[in-house]
């Protein structure tokens, strides 16, 4: 029977298809008047129904290297025709009737995202171990790691992209994937170069592994225990605690973070025993001092103690002075990052992620790194030559502030020095390069941040720093304004009975024509004398708010809002906007002004005249006339009165 190799003519699988047996004439007949090849997207349908009915127990060679090569000459850049086309080379290779060699020969033609669509778990143990020998025969040994393997990735990389692979695969590609990078020196290369390769090389190999806990996330403990013993280990930690965290199982993630944690006491031992030989010990005086805290060290935090700063000729002592802070400050600006601010977990566009930990487990274990935190401060010591002037000097002083479960005094005094240096550090000299700006803005944003915790001597809870808003006698009307209601509520609640502070408040809820909570009537009743509060405010309206006509608005419709308000503090209004507050219709006079304009003029037309001649406005210094002034004006026929003083 000619098959043309393993391209069949439609017509003959058609044929075959329907019932018809291979060698009738019909098939043969068939077959003799088909004409070129079959288009491949309608054969593989068709192959398909030949191997999971008329041949589903026992299939000739020919019909299932048929299968093979048209399932992998379909095209893999439609994700259908990929999916499909798999299928069809599944069928083939599972097939009772499939030869060994066969399956050899197809895997290796199968390109390396084929190969992971063929090991997933829904697919025989057999072919997925196959899979795996394939995978080994391609990766007979992991590469060291280098950037460009980011762009150009290994089989092993490509197979873990996929989904729900089968355990033998799974562990097959990970013990592939590329190892650290490779710390041999090359050939002329200076110290500088080899220390840039390996730091891009490390940042390459972060990524790498970031990708893969992501996308097998129900796989973090297998592959903790996979990379035990190994340098990948320590990388793979770090990943699921600072790259990918909101994936991670809070249990597990509740694990690393506390692991992580307990490498601090090298760190805090480190900055003791410099400091012991900065004050004049000898180090075998050091040796004997610390000698029970080294020795309950793991060996390898043991053994870089003892080589870095134990030696004769080991490092400045001064580095390691520095230890516990540089530690706490590489923590918050890296592995404990997105732990310490949740909401900083999103991609470039769309919205935060989803963590699987709830912000109760995030929060307190944001509680113990602030606690940690804490200890570095008692180590922390000014720059003598410029003072701090990078954002990650001052990023875990201001995580540490906001979880901390308490502000000691303690705390609040150093924490006050460490904002007297940064301010040293930022009038010192400037880069103007974009990095350095950006790094600025930030460090702005972070030493104002810490400012305000630390000026507000009530206490808070760890919640409300976040956004403290610094000494009531500082806070300004325009930062109470940019205030949420929450915000603006606890901190009333914190200074309760500070009246300067309420007024504040009502002043800010009128900046730019604000609306919504907290009310103006439960503002104003915080006050010890809300009366004559409002009527003071509303005297002193342009001195203490000033601002565009909508803050004129905002304020007279909280005025004429208030169910007790005084006719003099509704007269103190300007009387532009008073005149403009609508009433129950939108193009009519608030009823309680019109009542009093009424009442002050009455039948007086030359009154009325004076009046309606008033040089009242909405902008300008006419648009501060009090509405009292004008209409004492019109009715006494005095000299018309001047605007009140500004700021």
């Amino acid at each position: 029977m000619a098959t043309h190799g393993t391209r069949l003519p439609m017509e003959f699988l058609a044929a075959v298809a329907a019932g018809a047996d291979p060698g009738s004439a019909a098939a043969r007949m068939a077959a003799e008047q088909a004409r070129g090849v079959a288009d491949i997207q309608q054969a593989g349908p068709l192959l398909a129904a030949l191997l999971t009915k008329p041949y589903r127990d026992s299939a000739p060679s020919w019909l299932l290297e048929a299968a093979v090569a048209n399932g992998l000459r379909q095209t893999e850049s439609e994700y259908e025709y990929l999916t499909a086309s798999t299928s069809l080379v599944v069928l083939a290779l599972v097939h009772p009737d499939c030869d060994p060699t066969l399956r050899a020969d197809a895997l290796r033609r199968c390109s390396d995202r084929r190969l992971g669509s063929l090991g997933t778990a829904d697919h025989p143990a057999d072919l997925c171990a196959a899979v795996a020998g394939e995978l080994r025969r391609r990766v007979p040994q992991p590469p060291h790691m280098t950037p460009e393997l980011l762009k150009e990735p290994t089989p092993a990389q490509v197979v873990l992209r996929t989904e729900r692979l089968h355990d033998e695969v799974f562990e097959a590609a990970v013990a592939l994937l590329p190892d650290g990078p490779d710390r041999t020196r090359l050939e002329n290369e200076d110290s500088g170069a080899w220390s840039e390769r390996i730091r891009t090389a490390f940042d390459a190999w972060g990524r790498m592994w970031s990708a893969v806990l992501e996308q097998h996330p129900d796989r973090h403990p297998q592959i903790i225990a996979m990379t035990a013993g190994t340098r990948a280990n320590r990388v793979v930690r770090d990943q699921l605690l600072g790259s990918v965290p909101w994936t991670v199982e809070p249990k597990l993630l509740r694990q690393i973070a506390l692991d992580d944690l307990s490498r601090f006491d090298a760190a805090m031992l480190t900055t003791r025993i410099c400091t012991f030989l900065q004050d004049g010990s000898s180090k075998e005086g050091a040796r004997q001092r610390f000698a029970a805290e080294l020795s309950a060290l793991e060996e390898t935090d043991r053994r870089d103690i003892e080589f870095l700063y134990l030696r004769d000729d080991g490092f400045d002592i001064d580095w390691g002075t520095d230890s516990a802070v540089s530690w706490v400050s590489h923590a918050a600006d890296g592995p404990w990052r997105l732990i310490l601010n949740p909401a900083e977990a999103k991609p470039v566009y769309g919205d935060p992620h989803t963590w699987r930990s709830h912000i109760d487990e995030l929060a307190d274990l944001a509680g113990h790194f602030a606690t940690t935190a804490a200890q570095a401060l008692q180590t922390w010591k000014p720059n003598d030559l410029y003072g701090i002037s990078r954002a990650t000097d001052l990023r875990w002083i201001r995580d540490m502030l906001v979880h901390l479960p308490e502000l000691t005094p303690a705390v609040e005094a150093t924490v006050r020095l460490v904002i007297r240096d940064a301010r040293r550090g930022r009038s010192g000299p400037q880069s103007y390069d974009y990095k350095s700006q950006e790094d600025r803005r930030r460090f702005d944003e972070l030493l104002d941040a810490i400012t305000r915790i630390v000026a507000d001597a009530a206490p808070q809870p760890p919640a409300t720093r976040r956004t403290a808003l610094g000494d009531p006698e500082e806070v300004t009307v325009r930062s109470l304004s940019a205030a949420s209601a929450e915000v603006l509520d606890a901190y009333l609640d914190r200074h309760a009975g500070d009246d300067d502070l309420v007024e504040k408040a009502l002043l800010s809820l009128a900046l730019h024509g604000r609306r919504g909570k907290p009310a103006f009537a439960s503002v104003l009743a915080r006050h010890s004398d809300p009366r004559h509060a409002v009527h003071t405010l509303t005297r002193e309206l342009r001195h203490r708010l000033g601002g565009s006509p909508a803050n004129r608005e905002a304020w007279a419709r909280e005025i004429l809002a208030l169910p007790d308000c005084s006719s003099e503090t509704v007269l103190a209004l300007p009387a532009w906007t008073a005149l403009k507050a609508r009433g129950h219709r939108y193009d009519s006079t608030h009823p309680t002004v019109l009542a009093l304009v009424e009442a002050a003029l009455g039948d007086d037309h030359q009154a009325w005249q004076r009046f309606a001649d008033s040089p009242i406005g909405n902008s300008g210094p006419s648009a501060w006339l009090r509405l009292g002034d004008i209409l004492t004006a019109a009715t006494d026929g005095t000299v018309r009165p001047k605007p009140p003083t500004s700021r």
